[in-house]
């Protein structure tokens, strides 16, 4: 990877400190296939308290040819061996793979309410990016199953229980199977986001608001960038101009397009197939800069509300910190870690849209943590070297560009396909921001998500 004269920060003071890592004990055991012989294309996994929400959506899937089958938590902790509930949970999808050829994952829950267990927990990777060294939730750990071959890749390789440790654990990180979460704390959660699923599927095939997408940011970091000042506004030009048949609408705070949430509420509500965010990012809400280094908010949890999108669902690729951070709770309010604060939230944005009743997102991609840039062109060439050299901007390009130019249709392929083809593009294992972003960035809802629904039967 070539060296950037500037790297910038996409985010402001945004982590938690709930630093659990490894913290239960080693187990030995080898956990055998346990799985009939039947095949299936998706696993849903979830508490069984959730199943009978579930059980549209697996009706669903099955008769769009996505076969799909449910498997509990209680089931999965029962049946498989592991040294905490996440590497017994990681054993069955392992066999998932094996037994039943799955391409996809769906987990199907975040935190017990706002209490600081979890239905199905994240895994905690401990990588100091020389900002902050607070441990953050990764969902690669469960799409990177296999390391030289087909061998159990634990995330554990100096065997000290203590997992994703930079500098000690090695990790294969190329992800194996298409992974989505939708962390849902409650039942009636589950019900919202199974009825938006199916409602997109079946409804926005060939509808006009879907070949709309809506593009925002400003001066993500003033003083710096040139000749791209406008950092956040530069990345989005240049992955709008890929958008081949959509219709663009620009929210720019160098124009005056974007001057707070009304421009965004307005678009949104109109309706769109994407709308993609380069700016900086808080667990509840995100801001950028105007011209003149004043901020601006276009989004935040209070607003989503006025959502009222019904049945035109978006996809939100937001390019900035936290917004897919589904470990916040009010709870955090007692946290003693220096951002305990800025977590003591009920829900992150992205969850917020995504479980918004009749309205809001159909998925979204953010990130679990602090996430970086690069700004400027060194090599001269007019290409932003955000979207050229690697780190946030060029993971959005990229997701967007198997989209148009390589015809990938479920979202879970996308993004996967995106850390991918980042793994292979840059150096992941001796660069920790390169390996920070394949860890972090997450896909908040469905995997198998039919990106603009099915052609009706």
């Amino acid at each position: 990877m070539k060296k950037i004269s500037t790297i910038f920060l996409i985010g402001l003071l945004v982590l938690s400190g709930l630093g659990a890592n490894a913290f239960s004990e080693k187990e030995n055991k080898i956990n055998l296939p346990i799985l009939n012989s039947e095949e299936y294309d998706m696993v849903i996994i979830s508490p069984e308290k959730f199943s009978s929400e579930i059980q549209p959506l697996i009706d669903h899937k099955n008769t769009y040819g996505i076969d799909t089958v449910l498997k509990t938590t209680e089931e999965i902790y029962s049946d498989y061996n592991g040294r905490d509930k996440a590497e017994q949970i990681k054993y069955f999808i392992k066999d998932a793979i094996e037994e039943w050829n799955i391409k996809y994952v769906l987990l199907m829950g975040g935190r017990k309410g706002q209490l600081p267990s979890f239905y199905i927990p994240g895994r905690y990777v401990i990588l100091d990016d020389g900002y902050t060294d607070i441990p953050f939730l990764s969902d690669t750990y469960y799409a990177d199953i296999y390391k030289n071959g087909n061998e159990f890749e634990d995330w554990d390789s100096n065997g000290d229980d203590v997992f994703a440790e930079w500098g000690n654990d090695t990790l294969d990180l190329v992800p194996d199977v298409y992974v989505g979460r939708l962390p849902c704390r409650y039942p009636f959660e589950v019900k919202i986001v199974v009825d938006k699923i199916i409602e997109y599927e079946t409804s926005s095939y060939g509808e006009e608001w879907f070949n709309r997408m809506v593009v925002l940011g400003g001066d993500t970091n003033p003083g710096i960038g040139e000749p791209f000042p406008n950092e956040g506004e530069a990345a989005c030009d240049y992955i709008s101009n890929m958008m081949v048949g959509f219709d663009i609408t620009k929210l720019y705070c160098s124009d005056g397009t974007l001057t707070g949430h009304k421009e965004l509420l307005s678009e949104f509500n109109e309706g769109c197939g994407f709308i993609l965010y380069e700016g900086h990012g808080l667990q509840n809400r995100i801001e950028t800069y105007d011209p003149d280094g004043e901020p601006v908010e276009p989004l935040h949890n209070k607003y989503i509300p006025l959502l009222k999108n019904k049945g035109r669902y978006t996809i939100s690729v937001f390019g900035c910190c936290v917004t897919a951070k589904f470990d916040v709770t009010v709870l955090n309010i007692f946290n003693p870690n220096r951002f305990g604060r800025s977590d003591c939230v009920l829900e992150e944005i992205g969850w917020r849209l995504v479980r918004k009743p009749n309205g809001g997102s159909i998925a979204h991609i953010g990130a679990t943590s602090v996430v970086w840039g690069y700004a400027g062109d060194l090599n001269h060439n007019g290409i932003p070297d955000c979207v050229e050299f690697g780190l946030l901007e060029w993971i959005n390009m990229e997701f967007f560009r198997l989209y148009i130019e390589e015809g990938y249709e479920h979202i879970g392929e996308m993004h996967w396909e995106t850390m991918r083809n980042y793994c292979d593009s840059f150096e992941v294992h001796t660069n920790k921001l390169d390996c920070k972003h394949v860890q972090q960035i997450t896909l908040i809802g469905d995997p198998s998500l039919k990106v603009g629904g099915y052609l009706s039967s």
